[in-house]
C-alpha cells in the first residue's frame, strides 16, 4: 500500500504545558478521504498546522509522499498540498478574484482556461456576487467557501482541510462534500479534521480518533463496514473517549 502521509513519533508541546501530541503515529493511504476526529483540544488544528507547515514539530519524523518534512523539501512540498485552515488564511484587501488569480500565480498555474474555471467556482459555490468584493468583508461562510476554491483551484496532491464545513450552509457542503469525491477519484488525498461526525461518517475512507493526543483507533473502509453494521460512528467514537455524563437533572428547570 502507498502512503500520502507518514507520522512517527510526532511529539508537540506549547511553552510549559502538557504535551498536545503525543508520540503519535499515523499513515494515511493515497487516494482516500482521511477523516481525524476528537473532541475539542484533542490535537486535531496542531497536526494541521505542522503538516501544513505553519508550526514546527518538537519531535518525530513526517513524510508527505516521497519527501520527509524538513526545511529542504519545504518549497517541494508545499506545491504538492493546498489547506483550508480555520479560519481560512486570506489576503485581506484583495478581492474574492484578486485572491484567486494571485494564489494560482504563485502555484505556477497560467492556464489559458484559468478565468473561465475561477468564474465557474465562484458561481458553483454562489458566491460570484462577491467576485470584487474584498475578502476583509466576506462573511465567515464566504470566507471558508473562497479558501477552498483557491485550494481547488491549485489541483493539489494532498489537500488538507480543517474543520471545512464549519460556517458553510448546508447547499454548499453538499457541493463540497461531491467536489471533494471527484478530486478523490482523480487520485488527490484529502485528509479532513472535524468535530461533526455525521459528515465525516458519510464522506470519508477511512477514519481515526485522537484524544488527548494519541491516535486510539484506525478505522479503514472494510473495519468500518463491519463496525456499523450494528453501532454508529458516534457510538464507536464515545467507546474510545471519555466522555463526561453530566447528568441531564441539570436542567431540571427546564
Amino acid at each position: 500500500m502507498e502512503y500520502a502521509l507518514e507520522i512517527k513519533n510526532l511529539r508537540k508541546k506549547y511553552g510549559n504545558e502538557k504535551l498536545v501530541l503525543n508520540n503519535l503515529d499515523l499513515s494515511v493511504p493515497g487516494g482516500t478521504i482521511f477523516g481525524l476526529i476528537g473532541p475539542n483540544g484533542a490535537g486535531k488544528s496542531t497536526i494541521i498546522g505542522i503538516l501544513t507547515g505553519l508550526l514546527s514539530l518538537d519531535e518525530g519524523e513526517v513524510t508527505i509522499g516521497d519527501l520527509p518534512l524538513n526545511n529542504k523539501n519545504e518549497l517541494k512540498i508545499k506545491k504538492k498540498i493546498a489547506s483550508v485552515l480555520q479560519p481560512p488564511l486570506l489576503f485581506e484587501n484583495f478581492t474574492s478574484y484578486e485572491f484567486l488569480t494571485y494564489v494560482c500565480e504563485m502555484y505556477g498555474i497560467t492556464d489559458e482556461q484559468l478565468n473561465d474555471r475561477i468564474n465557474s467556482l465562484l458561481t458553483y459555490f454562489e458566491i460570484e456576487e462577491f467576485s470584487y468584493v474584498k475578502a476583509t468583508q466576506l462573511s465567515s461562510g464566504s470566507r471558508k467557501k473562497l479558501a477552498f476554491c483557491a485550494a481547488v483551484l491549485t489541483e493539489p496532491e494532498i489537500l488538507f482541510l480543517d474543520e471545512p464545513f464549519e460556517s458553510v450552509d448546508v447547499i454548499s457542503i453538499g457541493r463540497m462534500k461531491s467536489l471533494l469525491r471527484r478530486m478523490r477519484n482523480k487520485g488527490c488525498t484529502i485528509f479532513i479534521t472535524s468535530h461533526i461526525l455525521e459528515v465525516v461518517e458519510n464522506l470519508c475512507d477511512d477514519i481515526a480518533i485522537l484524544y488527548e493526543g494519541k491516535i486510539l483507533a484506525y478505522l479503514d473502509a472494510k473495519t468500518r463496514s463491519e463496525l456499523e453494521k450494528d453501532v454508529t460512528l458516534s457510538e464507536i467514537f464515545e467507546r474510545y473517549v471519555k466522555v463526561h455524563d453530566v447528568g441531564e437533572d441539570l436542567l431540571n428547570w427546564l
